[in-house]
């Protein structure tokens, strides 16, 4: 297969547990970059009460990745505050274009500073790191890729230690278009109770063996029904009100006169007609759209370590909390958790029909992000 073609032409899977079959799993060609996002300072944002405007601007790095790269697939992993994407060394100054250009609109519309830098897969190869990725197929043409190797994790630390080395030139010019991403759907509550964002990083060199007992852990807690902690309620969701769409979605759009930002406020009167109103359309199902979220969603991934966004009851919530904890202190994994009543979900849209949209999913009040802070206190604690 050509190179810029390694991940469109990969073979997928549908089976969750594939996650630790090597088989799945191949290397990304060593001429393909690996790009890092993020907005600096998160926490402190989440803390004050801005998790919805991470999560969108988080969103937003995929949605102008995408733009670069047109109709070609590539894997990316969102992570609540930002994103990890690989991508062909053909995109990377369009790329850059797109992304320094969501840059400036995060600083100016919002006061969030987004971080973003690139580095070889081939620098990380010369390392002794490497970067493997599987393709866990979802429906129609999307899918959720799956990282191993370690080589995320090394270019993350590249781009955060060497700023003037890895991050992207600010004088670069461009312009970015959201109009893909929208956000008008209210935090879901939970089903049954509880939402859990959970990280796992396995400790030692038997990785796949300890994620195989923590998913089968996870199956036990749900009683074999392990699907069924998807967070995407859809029959307690609800939509924003025009207005609440229109203040949350006026700042993905540099100025209020433009072509894109009218065609947004015409989108946004006609969903909340359809969505909040019930007056039906006459081109889509709007009921079988909104019952397909939980199968187009992302709400479990891996990239060198799991996430995954869980419904569960008080009761499972400790049953979770009590094996990650004995794993913990057998010294076989890492691990952050993050408790809320809610869910978030940001919407990418290609378009309305089965397998032309994407649901990212995060935890409420911080979600992957404070799951993140804690994770990152057991890791201090291990190296001290």
């Amino acid at each position: 297969m050509k190179s810029i073609d390694f991940y469109q032409d990969l073979q997928g899977f549908t089976d969750f547990k594939g996650m630790t079959r090597d088989a799945n799993f191949k290397a990304v060609p060593e001429d393909w970059k690996v790009i890092i996002t993020d907005v600096k300072g998160s926490t402190k944002a989440i803390e004050a009460g801005r998790y919805k405007d991470v999560n969108t601007i988080g969103a937003a790095t995929i949605v102008s990745a995408h733009n670069a790269l047109g109709a070609l697939e590539f894997p990316y992993v969102f992570g609540g505050d930002g994103a990890t994407l690989l991508i062909p060394a053909e995109y990377e100054e369009q790329a850059k274009v797109e992304l320094t250009a969501l840059k400036k609109l995060s600083e100016s519309q919002f006061g969030l500073e987004l971080r973003t830098g690139l580095v070889g897969v081939d620098e990380l190869v010369d390392e002794g790191s490497f970067i493997e990725v599987a393709k866990f197929l979802l429906v129609g043409k999307k899918s959720v890729a799956f990282f191993r190797g370690g080589g995320l994790s090394l270019a993350e630390k590249k781009v955060k230690g060497d700023p003037g080395r890895y991050e992207f030139e600010s004088d670069i010019s461009g312009s970015t278009n959201l109009q893909k991403l929208s956000c008008r759907w209210k935090p879901i509550p939970a089903k049954r109770g509880r939402t859990l964002s959970l990280l796992v990083s396995a400790r030692g060199e038997n990785g796949d063996a300890i994620y195989r007992q923590v998913i089968e852990a996870l199956d036990n807690v749900f009683e074999g029904q392990l699907d069924q902690a998807n967070p995407v309620n859809t029959s307690q969701m609800s939509y924003n009100s025009f207005g609440e769409s229109y203040q949350n979605e006026k700042r993905l759009h540099a100025s209020p006169w433009s072509f894109a930002f009218i065609r947004r406020v015409v989108e946004i009167a006609a969903s909340v007609l359809i969505f909040r109103l019930g007056i039906p359309p006459l081109i889509f199902n709007p009921k079988q759209y909104a019952d397909s979220f939980n199968t187009h969603s992302d709400y479990r991934k891996f990239d060198d370590m799991l996430r995954m966004v869980l419904d569960c009851s008080a009761e499972q919530a400790k049953r979770i909390q009590s094996f990650l904890d004995d794993l913990y202190h057998d010294g076989k994994i890492y691990y952050g958790l993050h408790e809320s009543d809610n869910s978030l979900m940001t919407c990418f849209v290609d378009w309305l029909g089965e397998g032309e949209h994407i649901h990212f999913i995060d935890g409420g009040n911080g979600g992957y992000a404070m799951a993140a802070k804690h994770l990152k206190a057991q890791l201090r604690a291990g190296e001290n």
